[in-house]
């Protein structure tokens, strides 16, 4: 089984600086390599407002979807990043959060 990726030293400067951000524990501790990928982005906001799309609207079918914190976590990044909220819509049907 391969080993997890660990957060890159860049993604953890990069939060630790983003202003009136709560640290999004839920997501670095269970989802390092989504902090590395957003992090990447950080200077084109098209292909982070792209990623983030990607990550909260379920285009394929079938996906679970993030735990409640982790999905918080992503929002609150998402608007300190692009300073932009998602209209998010559930689905009864998929109880999928997009």
């Amino acid at each position: 089984m391969d080993e997890p990726t660990p957060l890159s030293a860049a993604a953890e400067q990069h939060l630790l600086a983003l202003p009136g951000l709560k640290y999004p524990q839920a997501l670095v501790r269970q989802f390092p390599r989504i902090v590395n990928r957003l992090t990447e982005l950080k200077d084109d906001p098209d292909a982070l407002r792209h990623y983030f799309d990607e990550l909260t609207h379920d285009a394929r079918g079938g996906r679970r979807g993030f735990p409640f914190e982790v999905l918080m976590d992503l929002l609150a990044l998402r608007e300190r990043m692009l300073g932009d909220e998602p209209g998010l819509e559930v689905s009864d049907d998929t109880k999928w959060v997009s």
